[in-house]
């Protein structure tokens, strides 16, 4: 090695544009198992608001004369969509005014989830859709 003119150091740039591939190759295959983790982990949301908003129906009841009539989302919990708008809710009175079923719909982004795009609760306590009740709650 020559004193005066000493070994170059450093990346070639074939070495980089492999190194970006590699990374490249690495993120597209990961990006989507992560987009699928955020959809699941977000159904969380709309299972417990629906749970926290079937305890206010029943307050709602015994305020009310023990009936829903006028129930609503937003009379409940003061908004109609959950916590993070991930999903909107809704109330469907029946029997009188006796009974309801909850339905949180997926909105915004998670609307991509062809899985579990909406979610049900009775009065009774039944869970749904029944084809992904366990897949999904």
């Amino acid at each position: 090695m020559d004193k005066k003119h000493p070994a170059a150091t450093g990346f070639t740039l074939i070495e980089l544009l492999i190194t970006i591939a590699i990374i490249a190759i690495l993120s597209a295959l990961a990006y989507p198992s992560y987009q699928s983790f955020i959809t699941k982990a977000r159904r969380g949301e709309a299972s417990r608001e629906l749970l926290d908003l079937a305890a206010g129906m029943e307050r709602y009841y015994t305020n009310n004369d023990s009936s829903y009539k006028d129930a609503s989302p937003t009379r409940i919990t003061g908004s109609p969509h959950t916590e993070h708008g991930y999903y909107s809710m809704a109330v469907t009175l029946s029997n009188s005014n006796q009974s309801y079923t909850l339905t949180a719909t997926a909105t915004g982004a998670q609307a991509k989830d062809s899985e579990c795009p909406s979610f049900t609760l009775t009065s009774t306590g039944k869970k749904g859709p029944p084809a992904t009740v366990d897949q999904c709650w």
